[in-house]
């Protein structure tokens, strides 16, 4: 299910800047554009909004005042060219704060706050605890789109220098401009395996273990003595 998304800026150049990135990305659908914060309230109270986009400095009613008048508010991440309001805007909750010009980069990593929640709050007979969500997909940019990939259907990865091949069970390869160990660094630990210097797996996918050679989906590829062992104590740990 998309989420809901409002954009709140007096500036017509960023209001086309917040839509641009938001229609980049298919976990997002943009309800509207306002100009001021009056014509938000009103959206506000009559459509289901999940993030708010918002400018500190509008006329008439700043972006923190008209967070003071909310009761329940969407999550918010302020967009603003001032600097000074980084601290004082934290005690009302947002989940972001970013500086124009923004760059996508730096959207998407704000934006990744509520796709991909670290952690949510669980109550259980009054006792609230907090419970570790593992994320199960990944966003990766390629070809001026920005790609959804779940975890289950990475099949394996090839690096190749500065790029990465992204091979999936039902999606065509893409290229990304990553190196293979920074991506790593992405995946989940327990899933994803390290097993020559140009290529990580899915062990999930593994069909047959052969010598020095592992079979996906048709392709061979290689096992190398470096990260050997790594394949070996999985192996071990569900043999």
């Amino acid at each position: 299910m998309k989420l809901n998304c409002l954009i709140v800026d007096d500036e017509p150049i960023a209001q086309q800047i917040l839509e641009k990135y938001i229609k980049q990305i298919d976990a997002l659908h943009l309800v509207g554009k306002c100009n001021d914060a009056f014509e938000a309230l009103n959206v506000l109270h009559r459509d289901n909004i999940d993030v708010l986009f918002l400018d500190i400095k509008m006329p008439s009613l700043t972006g923190l005042d008209m967070l003071k008048t909310l009761q329940h508010s969407p999550k918010v991440i302020l967009t603003t060219a001032f600097s000074e309001f980084g601290v004082e805007s934290y005690d009302y909750g947002i989940t972001d704060y970013l500086l124009k010009p923004i760059p996508f980069e730096r959207f998407l990593k704000a934006v990744n706050k509520i796709l991909i929640p670290k952690n949510e709050d669980l109550s259980t007979g009054g006792m609230e605890s907090k419970a570790e969500i593992e994320p199960t997909f990944i966003f990766f940019k390629a070809d001026k789109k920005i790609h959804k990939y779940f975890f289950a259907d990475i099949l394996f990865i090839e690096g190749n220098g500065n790029y990465v091949k992204i091979h999936s069970q039902h999606e065509k390869s893409i290229m990304v401009l990553d190196k293979l160990t920074e991506l790593q660094e992405k995946l989940p630990k327990k899933q994803f395996i390290r097993v020559h210097k140009s290529f990580i797996i899915n062990v999930s996918h593994i069909q047959k273990i052969e010598g020095n050679m592992i079979n996906i989906k048709q392709k061979v590829i290689p096992i190398s003595a470096t990260f050997k062992s790594n394949l070996e104590g999985l192996i071990q740990d569900n043999y």
